[in-house]
C-alpha cells in the first residue's frame, strides 16, 4: 500500500513504521487498539470513526474496487485477511468477541459488514452489559451510515442497560456525553431520554475519583455546548477548563496515542469555542497552532484553522492551510483543495483555483461547484479545459 499513514491504516489496519514521515495520532491509536485490545473483554477504544465516504476516498486515491474494499474482498494486509476470517466464522465467537469484531471494523468504517456482525450479537445478548455496549455501536453505526436514522431506539437501549445498575461509570458516563452531543446536534433523541443522559452523567462526574479521566474530559467537552449554544462564554470555558484537566489527568496515568488523542480533541472543540462563540482570532489561532504542533502529519489539523481564517476573511492563509493538508494526503483531500480552489479564487489567483478545480475533476469530480467556477476560470483565462470541463450529454 502506498500513501500516508492514515491511508494505510484506513484500507489495512496496519501501516508503515519504517517509512520517513511520522503517523498521525488517529492511526497510531487506532492499529494499536486493535492488537492491544482483549477480545474477550468489553471496552474497544476508539480515537475517532470516520464517514463511509473517507474510505470511498482512499480507496480511489490507492486505485482499489471500493466495493471490494467494504465488503473485505480486497486483502492487503495480514491483518485484514484475519477481520475478513473472523466475519466468516462468527457464529464460533461468543456475543463479546462479536462485539469485539464489529468494534475493530467500526474502527476502519466498515460498516456494512461491522452491522451484520452486530446483528448477529444482538440475537444473543444475555446480559446488560451486552445490551449496552451492542446499542453503542448501533448508534455509532448508524450515526455514521445512516445519518442517525434510528438513534433514538439505540439510545433508549442504551438508557435501559444503565438502569440495571451493571454497568461501569466510564461508560455510562461516555453514553451520557454522546446523549447530550446528538440531543443538541440533532434534536433526534427523545428530550427525556436527553434530560436522563444530562442529570446521570452529572450525578456520576460530580463524585469524586469515580470516573476514569478519559471519560470525564469526553464529557465536559460534550456539556460545553449547553452554555456554548445558548452564549454563555464564561460557562462554556470553564467546562473546558475541566476537559482539558481531565485529558491532561489521563496523559499523567498513560501517554498512548489514544490519551494524546484526547488532548487534541480539547485543542478542536477549543478552536470551535472561540471562532463562533467568542469570535476572538488571537484563540483560535493558539488553538489551532497547538492542534498542528501536537500532531502535525494529521491534514484536517491544517483545515481546522483553514476554516477559520476563511470566517475571518483571511483568505491567503487560508489557502496555504488548505493546500497544505491537500499535500499531507487523506482524509478529505478533495475538501481541502475545493477549499483551497476557493481561496485562490476569491483573492483573484485565477491560475492556482484553476489548476485545482481541474485536478479534482481529472479525479471525477461532477458537481456544480466544481464544474461552474472551472468553466468561468478557464474562459476567463484562455485555458485549454473544454474537454475536461464540457457539459454532459443529456440522458
Amino acid at each position: 500500500m502506498a500513501g500516508n499513514a492514515f491511508q494505510q491504516t484506513m484500507l489495512g489496519l496496519e501501516f508503515d513504521t519504517t517509512g520517513p514521515d511520522a503517523a498521525d495520532l488517529f492511526s497510531q491509536a487506532c492499529v494499536e487498539q486493535y492488537h492491544d485490545s482483549d477480545p474477550g473483554q468489553y471496552g474497544y477504544l476508539f480515537a475517532q470513526v470516520f464517514e463511509a465516504q473517507v474510505v470511498q476516498e482512499v480507496a480511489a486515491i490507492e486505485g482499489v474496487d471500493h466495493e471490494a474494499v467494504t465488503t473485505l474482498a480486497y486483502q492487503p494486509t495480514a491483518t485484514i485477511a484475519a477481520l475478513a476470517e473472523a466475519v466468516d466464522n462468527v457464529q464460533d465467537l461468543p456475543v463479546v468477541g462479536q462485539v469485539h469484531l464489529t468494534a475493530a471494523l467500526v474502527s476502519i468504517s466498515r460498516f456494512d459488514v461491522a452491522a451484520k456482525v452486530l446483528a448477529t450479537a444482538a440475537r444473543r445478548a444475555a446480559t446488560a452489559r451486552d445490551e449496552f455496549e451492542i446499542a453503542m455501536l448501533d448508534f455509532v453505526i448508524r450515526n455514521r451510515r445512516d445519518d442517525g436514522a434510528g438513534v433514538a431506539q439505540a439510545f433508549a437501549r442504551m438508557r435501559a442497560a444503565i438502569e440495571t445498575g451493571q454497568l461501569p461509570p466510564e461508560r455510562t458516563v461516555d453514553a451520557c456525553a454522546q446523549g447530550v452531543v446528538w440531543y443538541l446536534k440533532r434534536r433526534e433523541l427523545a428530550e427525556a431520554d436527553y434530560e436522563w443522559f444530562m442529570a446521570k452523567g452529572a450525578e456520576l462526574a460530580d463524585q469524586d475519583g469515580l470516573v476514569e479521566p478519559a471519560a470525564l474530559s469526553s464529557w465536559y467537552r460534550g456539556i460545553a455546548m449547553v452554555p456554548a449554544a445558548r452564549g454563555e462564554v464564561e460557562a462554556t470555558r470553564r467546562y473546558m477548563e475541566r476537559a482539558r484537566d481531565a485529558a491532561n489527568a489521563t496523559l499523567d496515568r498513560r501517554d498512548r496515542p489514544y490519551e494524546l488523542h484526547l488532548m487534541k480533541t480539547y485543542h478542536e472543540s477549543s478552536l470551535k469555542e472561540h471562532l463562533f462563540l467568542t469570535r476572538d482570532l488571537d484563540r483560535v489561532e493558539e488553538s489551532g497552532r497547538a492542534l498542528i504542533e501536537l500532531d502535525p502529519a494529521w491534514s484536517p489539523s491544517y483545515g481546522e484553522l483553514a476554516e477559520a481564517y476563511v470566517k475571518f476573511g483571511r483568505y491567503e492563509q487560508a489557502a496555504a492551510l488548505f493546500e497544505q493538508a491537500a499535500l499531507i494526503g487523506p482524509p478529505y483531500v478533495g475538501y481541502h483543495e475545493l477549499h483551497a480552489a476557493r481561496c485562490h479564487d476569491k483573492l483573484g489567483n485565477d491560475e492556482q483555483a484553476l489548476a485545482l478545480y481541474l485536478r479534482l475533476v481529472e479525479r471525477g469530480a461532477t458537481q456544480d461547484d466544481v464544474l461552474d467556477p472551472a468553466r468561468r476560470l478557464a474562459a476567463k483565462t484562455g485555458r485549454p479545459a473544454a474537454a475536461l470541463l464540457s457539459a454532459p450529454d443529456p440522458a
